[in-house]
C-alpha cells in the first residue's frame, strides 16, 4: 500500500529529483480523481486532462489548530512549488500510470468542504493537470 495517492516528482531545477505526496480527497464516497484522453490532432500537445482534489487537512489525526495550520501551510508550499514548475513534471497517479504533465495555468483553488454532521470544515485544493507527450 502507498503511503500517497499522488506523487509528483520534479524533473529539472534545484529540485530535480524531489518528490511531493499528496492524499486525493473524497466526493460522494469517491476520491476526486478524473483522467480523461483527450482526441485533438497536433500541433496540441495535451494527451489528458486530470482534475484532482487533495485533502489539505490531516483528517484522521487530532490536532491543535496551530498544528493542523502548520501542515496545510506545508502541502500549500508543495502544492504552489509544481503549480509553478514550467517543465514537465512526472506525475504518479491514483491509477498507478507515470505520466509527464504540467498544472493548469489557473493553478489550484482551496475550497472549504463543511461535513453535515458538525465536524470541523476540511479543506480540499483542486486543480487540473495536463498530460502531455
Amino acid at each position: 500500500m502507498r503511503a500517497h495517492d499522488i506523487v509528483f516528482t520534479m524533473n529539472s531545477g534545484d529540485k530535480v529529483g524531489q518528490k511531493y505526496g499528496f492524499t486525493l480527497a473524497r466526493s460522494k464516497g469517491q476520491k476526486m480523481w478524473s483522467a480523461v484522453r483527450l482526441f485533438q490532432p497536433p500541433p496540441n500537445m495535451a494527451k489528458e486532462r486530470i482534475d484532482i482534489g487533495i485533502v489539505v487537512r490531516e483528517k484522521n489525526i487530532p490536532l491543535s489548530g496551530a498544528t493542523e495550520l502548520k501542515l496545510s501551510d506545508k502541502l500549500i508550499e508543495q502544492l504552489e512549488i509544481v503549480a509553478k514548475e514550467t517543465t514537465p513534471v512526472t506525475l504518479l497517479g491514483f491509477d498507478g500510470i507515470k505520466r509527464d504533465v504540467r498544472v493548469d495555468a489557473g493553478g489550484f483553488n482551496i475550497e472549504p468542504v463543511v461535513d453535515e454532521k458538525g465536524r470541523m470544515p476540511e479543506y480540499v485544493a483542486k486543480m487540473t493537470v495536463w498530460s502531455v507527450y
